[in-house]
């Protein structure tokens, strides 16, 4: 089998073919840890809480296949903080959890300022509190996905660029600069570069954007901590969200969750920053993170790769198997993602229902949300 791309999805797809023995390979048309994609960078948010029950359910068994794949590594990936859900959707978020069975609880607006104090707290404000939140050491756990991948048998060719993908009866064949290769299975989890690969090889083509998104750290201030993850659901967007400072991360990070402009992937790297959204980042810290210097500093980008529901895409269509439109909120799942994604490849049954992810949903045929 052949797995085209290294991002987070494809390592932990050639992880979870490499421990069940079958004969993979990994292809990456950048080198290890590269930045044009939507993997790379120090954290992500690892969260149970969602507005909606199906993704806490998701959430609860991603949790699972960390601690498993940590066990494996022989290193934490997962650094538990809590965290703190705000806003008009906490309420949903709470009704998730609640109808998953998952802990929880709300915390008064005295009870956050005695426990967090680095977070400004509005009069009368409750935060939802999910205690085994926390971080997900982004570049550290991709490593070692594919280092237990190479391990198991399963080889990675950084600087392997596909050019394209073709079925041929019941066996794909992807073109590359040193040849073509012939593959049982092909799965593409190419991020942004998914949809170009995709034309022509499969029956229902995905519609999907990239957007380009910048993130920024931030200082704390002497005594603010200790940190949780922080999302704050606005009656409208942006969405802010908050990362402590953990697995080499120079600060704290916070950024809005919203899709930025529309870009092609093969114009990057992508280094201009929006300075309108840096003020406004600014802005933020100041009002809601008074325990953080406001001056931010480390800049980063990264794309998302939209659809129009955000929701992922996990699918097959004859030999070729799909895994992306990470719509910027599958981190957390990682190796759960590649479990799936090896079952489709080995027509085995997914630990999860497939059919809001499907490549046949009428929103792939739309564009995302601007």
């Amino acid at each position: 089998m052949a797995v085209v791309g290294s991002g987070l999805l494809g390592s932990a797809t050639a992880w979870a073919l490499g421990e069940r023995g079958v004969p993979a390979i990994l292809l990456e048309q950048f080198g290890p840890g590269h930045a044009r994609g939507s993997s790379h960078g120090a954290t992500r948010i690892f969260r149970l809480s969602h507005p909606e029950p199906d993704y806490v359910r998701m959430a609860v068994l991603a949790g699972e296949a960390w601690a498993r794949l940590a066990r494996q590594a022989g290193e934490d990936l997962v650094i538990v903080t809590g965290g703190l859900d705000t806003g008009p959707a906490a309420q949903q978020c709470a009704d998730a959890l609640q109808e998953c069975g998952v802990e929880h609880t709300w915390l008064s607006a005295s009870e956050v300022r005695g426990r967090f104090p680095g977070i400004a707290v509005r009069p009368g404000e409750h935060m939802l509190l999910q205690p085994d939140s926390g971080v997900c050491l982004a570049d550290r756990a991709v490593a070692a996905l594919q280092r237990l991948a190479e391990e198991a048998g399963v080889p990675v060719r950084p600087q392997s660029p596909v050019l394209g993908i073709e079925p041929h009866g019941d066996r794909v064949v992807l073109g590359t600069p040193a040849g073509e290769i012939s593959a049982r299975v092909a799965v593409v989890t190419a991020g942004a570069w998914a949809e170009g690969l995709l034309a022509g090889a499969v029956t229902h083509v995905p519609r999907l954007t990239a957007t380009l998104q910048q993130v920024r750290y931030f200082g704390p201030r002497a005594g603010s901590g200790p940190w949780p993850t922080l999302i704050e659901w606005p009656d409208a967007r942006p969405c802010w969200y908050v990362v402590p400072a953990a697995g080499g991360a120079p600060g704290v990070k916070v950024a809005a969750h919203v899709p930025g402009p529309a870009i092609d992937p093969r114009d990057g790297p992508f280094t201009v920053l929006d300075p309108v959204l840096e003020d406004e980042a600014t802005g933020y810290v100041r009002d809601r993170l008074p325990g953080l210097e406001p001056a931010g500093f480390g800049p980063e980008t990264c794309l998302y790769t939209m659809t129009a529901d955000e929701d992922f895409v996990l699918d097959r269509d004859g030999p070729i198997v799909v895994g992306g439109g990470c719509s910027g909120h599958a981190f957390k799942f990682g190796p759960l993602l590649g479990q799936v994604l090896a079952d489709l490849a080995l027509g085995a049954e997914p630990p999860i229902a497939l059919e809001r992810f499907s490549l046949r949903r009428p929103a792939l045929a739309m564009a995302p949300p601007g």
